[in-house]
Formats: structure tokens, C-alpha cells, sequence
């Protein structure tokens, strides 16, 4: 998939994201949130020194991780103990949790570990399968953040701001110059588009919050793009970065400091 092409996918996703945190249902947050993570399990696998794609276990792992996670930013209380133990605190937060990236990325890795022990093929490049799919995994959970996001206070206004900058960032990245100055302008633009929405959002948000997250999210969903087609780089028959790959790992990113920019809204409210 070409830059043009990751990067639009990314804004539609990003538009796709702020339409369903407004509507206040975080179910129709965390189906948006999983079809992402679907395209991050959906990527290629990576290549050894010859450009060879090296067997590993990625659906599967992906999924799981992600699924558990979203599932724990949905309902913290699934942390909750059984009747008469000692809850966690995570369990009883309303305002947003990153609590599940963790167990979602232990889920994850039990999966790539049964998978392992599966193959047939004499565990050609066993290390490398592990870690490529662990580390799948944990990209999938952390677009879980978004939920987190969403469920802070003035959850809809930060996911909006949040995902304007992405999409403002993103429509520069691609251009034909310099990559350096087009992540340079990227991010400049995404500063700005953050705190221009955070001005017509006119809620708890400030201009300064827009500036600053907005930033943030433009840096690493530039980011994202380029991790997610450097996936894919040196193998030998594969020259797509797999389908949606990139556009899912800059909102992989992306998420964090979105919800880092909700927290910082919930503690001052």
C-alpha cells in the first residue's frame, strides 16, 4: 500500500473513531477499535536476512491480545475479584483505563507460545517468530487505548481534537518532499489542527491541550506510518506492507497520548 493510500485509510479510520465516541456508546467505540486491531492481525509476516517470510503465529495472537484488552477498557470491572477478596482500584475507575494492554499482551503471548509449540515446520527462526508476534500483540492492545480515551471526562471532545490532528497530519505526510520536513510539517500541522478543534469544540479542552496533544498524536501516528511499512522491508515477494497495516499502526500509536490527553482532562476537571 502506498503512503497516500496508509495515510487516507488512517484518516477514515480517524473520522470513523470521533463518529462513534460522540455518539456516547463505547460498544460502537470498541467495534472500531477491534476492526483496527483486525488489520494489525491481518499483517505480513516478517522476512529473515534472505528476505524469506519467517513462519509465525499472528491472528491469533493479535486478536487475543486485543480483544482482552478492549474488553478491560470497556468493563473494569471484569479486574473486580470474586466476593470477598480485595478489588483492584482499576476495577472501580469510570474515567477511562489503560489496565488492559498488560493482561490483553500476557494473553497474547500464552497464544504465540501454544502456537510455537504447534508447528511442524522445525521452528525455523523461533526467537524472531516470538518476538515479531508478541510484539503484534501489544500493538494491538494498545489501540485499546482509544476506549480509555473516550470514557474520560469530556471523553468525546478529546477524541475528536485527538483524531483531527491525526487526520490533519496524515493528509501532509505523504507529500512528495523531503521525509524529515514532511514529518516536520506533519506534526506542525497536526499542533495546529488540535488546538483550532479544541477552540470550536469550546468545552474543557483548551487551545493549549489541542496544541500539545495534538503534537503528540501527529508525531506518532507519523510514526506509526513508517513502522508499519518498514514491517514488510527486505522481503523478497511481498512488496505490500500488508493490507491496512500502516494505516492501523499510526491509530495503534496514536492512541496513548490520546488517552494521556484525556487523563490530563479528567485530573483538571
Amino acid at each position: 500500500m502506498s503512503r497516500i493510500g496508509a495515510s487516507a485509510l488512517s484518516v477514515v479510520l480517524a473520522g470513523i473513531l470521533a463518529l462513534a465516541a460522540h455518539t456516547g456508546v463505547m460498544l460502537l467505540v470498541a467495534a472500531v477499535v477491534v476492526v483496527v486491531q483486525v488489520m494489525l492481525a491481518s499483517a505480513p509476516a516478517p522476512a529473515d536476512s534472505r528476505g524469506r517470510a519467517v513462519p509465525t503465529p499472528r491472528f491469533a495472537v493479535a486478536l487475543t491480545a486485543g480483544v482482552v484488552s478492549t474488553v478491560v477498557a470497556v468493563r473494569p470491572s471484569v479486574l473486580l475479584g470474586a466476593d470477598g477478596s480485595r478489588a483492584g482500584n482499576e476495577g472501580l475507575v469510570t474515567n477511562g483505563v489503560l489496565a488492559g494492554v498488560l493482561p490483553g499482551v500476557a494473553a497474547g503471548l500464552f497464544v504465540a507460545l501454544l502456537s510455537q509449540m504447534l508447528r511442524k515446520d522445525g521452528r525455523r527462526e523461533l526467537v524472531v517468530s516470538t518476538g515479531y508476534a508478541t510484539s503484534l500483540a501489544m500493538f494491538a492492545a494498545l489501540v485499546s487505548s482509544w476506549v480509555g480515551a473516550a470514557r474520560a471526562a469530556a471523553g468525546q471532545d478529546v477524541v475528536t481534537i485527538s483524531c483531527v490532528a491525526l487526520g490533519a497530519a496524515l493528509l501532509v505526510w505523504p507529500l512528495p518532499i523531503d521525509r524529515y520536513v514532511s514529518a516536520a510539517l506533519a506534526v506542525t500541522v497536526g499542533s495546529g489542527a488540535g488546538a483550532v478543534a479544541a477552540l470550536v469544540v469550546d468545552g474543557l479542552p483548551t487551545w493549549f491541550f489541542g496544541v500539545a496533544v495534538g503534537a503528540g498524536i501527529a508525531l506518532f501516528g507519523v510514526l506509526g506510518q513508517v513502522l508499519g511499512r518498514a514491517w514488510a522491508q527486505g522481503r523478497s515477494h511481498v512488496t505490500s506492507a500488508g493490507w491496512g497495516f500502516p494505516a492501523a499502526m499510526a491509530i495503534a500509536l496514536a492512541g496513548p497520548i490520546a488517552y494521556l490527553g484525556g487523563q490530563l482532562v479528567t485530573a483538571s476537571f
